[in-house]
């Protein structure tokens, strides 16, 4: 697989992971074992007045038992109560056919609140049988990793190849912008000098970071694109209509992981038809040129002098 088509999915996976809570992201859990585990991975599916029988899949292969947690919103007393209800009810059910208790959890940071792993060292201790372990974005990204590209073809669609950005043209990048030149009205937009530590600031993972820095090779193509268009005026409407954009994601409540806001952004570029490579690629490209140019994203704030 090509390492910009590796960039591509794994910023796919990354703003799906961050968009999903609850049932959701137990959907995504189970996509990602299903295609990772064919005819080994079982999804439970709750029935009736059984329910799931705090079962969110099992591993044979491994014998590992997948408890999976992604609450909206929930307090230590009521985090704590619930993991000793799943893993009783574990116990309870499976106990002859695990020996894994692996607790998934959609921390984008991979951390988890003290009260969490303080419950999951005592359940470890108290069942020494037992081992207890733990899943978030850094472990479900490993196993993410390990998908072959006619997988994540199935799963994503095309993704963008190097080919792809060594090919992108002025008629590629003017194919993206014709349907969002006429968003907004024209506004002056002053490019400035990107500030030292802006990926940083905004907090944007590893996996976007990669994925920017790719289009931000292209960067000068959209300059170019813009200085020779025939409308001295389209840079800049474009560049106010992503301004809007960018704004109206930022702002909204509650507020949106940053990564999810360039998902978003990518999205909104796209238009209503299906991208192609080459689409994603040009897509790309703008985006970068703007982060590049400080139209999206927050600036960091100046050190005092």
């Amino acid at each position: 697989m090509d390492r910009i088509q590796q960039i591509n999915y794994e910023k796919d996976f990354t703003i799906d992971f961050l968009r999903s809570r609850g049932d959701a992201f137990q959907r995504l859990f189970e996509k990602l074992m299903s295609k990772l585990y064919p005819g080994d991975f079982m999804a439970c599916r709750p029935w009736g007045k059984v329910g799931d029988r705090k079962n969110d899949g099992y591993l044979p292969s491994k014998r590992t038992l997948f408890q999976v947690y992604a609450p909206n919103e929930m307090s230590a007393t009521e985090a704590i109560a619930k993991i000793n209800e799943d893993f009783a009810g574990a116990i309870e059910h499976w106990e002859e056919y695990f020996d894994v208790w692996m607790f998934v959890h959609n921390t984008h940071d991979g951390r988890l609140p003290p009260h969490i792993i303080e419950e999951l060292l005592r359940l470890n201790q108290a069942n020494p049988h037992i081992k207890i372990a733990h899943s978030g974005y850094e472990e479900l990204l490993i196993e993410f990793r390990k998908l072959d590209i006619i997988v994540l073809e199935s799963w994503y669609g095309p993704a963008m190849t190097t080919s792809d950005k060594v090919n992108l043209g002025f008629d590629d990048l003017k194919a993206v912008l014709t349907h969002i030149a006429t968003a907004q009205d024209p506004i002056t937009v002053e490019p400035k000098d990107v500030p030292f530590g802006k990926i940083e600031y905004n907090l944007l993972s590893p996996a976007v970071v990669s994925f920017l820095k790719v289009g931000m090779e292209k960067a000068p193509l959209v300059k170019a694109f813009f200085k020779g268009w025939k409308n001295p005026t389209y840079g800049i409407q474009i560049a106010a209509a992503f301004k809007n954009r960018y704004a109206e994601l930022r702002d909204q409540k509650p507020s949106l992981h940053p990564d999810d806001i360039f998902g978003r952004l990518e999205e909104w570029a796209g238009g209503t038809t299906e991208v192609s490579p080459k689409r994603k690629a040009a897509i790309l490209a703008v985006l970068a040129y703007l982060f590049d140019s400080c139209d999206i994203f927050e600036e960091p704030p100046k050190l005092s002098q």
